[in-house]
């Protein structure tokens, strides 16, 4: 099992709105194939940090072919856009319920919270409401998607995600010590990604397997 060791946030310019120092801080690599049949494997990396009420997320996608045509709140297909995947158990204990939260290129948002796959509650767009998410990409604002362009190289998405906006979906408090978790890119119209952080043993491509995830532990 992998793990990670999230840091305090210390931000890089306290007059302005709070952004960590993510030159100081390690990244973790999205980087194990399971599922690879073809195409060029592309590197992602996930930075993340944390203060006492707010989990603060950057990551790093390397893409030739960035593609997301999803727009709305939890739609259901923007797993299917250039994406990343962040499955986690708040709880702090493995096999526990846990959150999939799922952001395209773009920085449309997609969370859910459940015991699997199945039957999962979605955020409210109140809870959704206190999440910031903000695109390197350079978009329209009455319509954030993405075309594939010769220019592709790479997107990057931060995320500052409350833990009351966690709370909200969950309806409980957030273990702030450690949680269970992995991380995935999937997706795209072009070569699309099947990469995970702790590795997945199983045949078919499945991220919904929250006994495969590693540790995520606060400091």
């Amino acid at each position: 099992m992998k793990k990670y060791i999230i840091h305090s946030a210390i931000s890089i310019n306290k007059n302005i709105n709070f952004s960590p120092d993510w030159q100081a801080i390690e990244a973790l690599d999205v980087n194990h194939f399971p599922w690879y049949q073809a195409g060029k494997k592309q590197n992602t990396q996930v930075k993340l940090s944390a203060n006492s009420d707010t989990l603060f997320i950057q990551i790093i996608a390397q893409d030739k072919h960035s593609f997301a045509k999803q727009t709305k709140l939890n739609h259901m297909l923007i797993c299917e856009d250039s994406c990343v995947e962040f499955f986690f158990s708040p709880s702090g204990v493995l096999g526990s319920s846990y959150v999939n939260l799922e952001v395209n290129c773009c920085g449309t948002l997609h969370l859910a919270y459940g015991a699997g796959r199945d039957n999962r509650q979605f955020i409210s767009v109140e809870a959704a409401s206190l999440i910031q998410c903000k695109s390197s990409l350079n978009l329209a604002m009455d319509n954030p998607v993405k075309i594939e362009s010769e220019d592709d190289s790479q997107w990057c998405v931060e995320i500052i995600l409350p833990f009351s906006a966690i709370e909200q979906l969950t309806g409980e408090s957030v273990n702030k010590h450690k949680w269970f978790a992995n991380f995935y890119r999937c997706g795209g119209r072009t070569e699309p990604q099947y990469a995970v952080w702790n590795n997945i043993g199983v045949v078919e491509p499945d991220y919904h397997r929250p006994e495969y995830f590693g540790e995520l532990v606060f400091v």
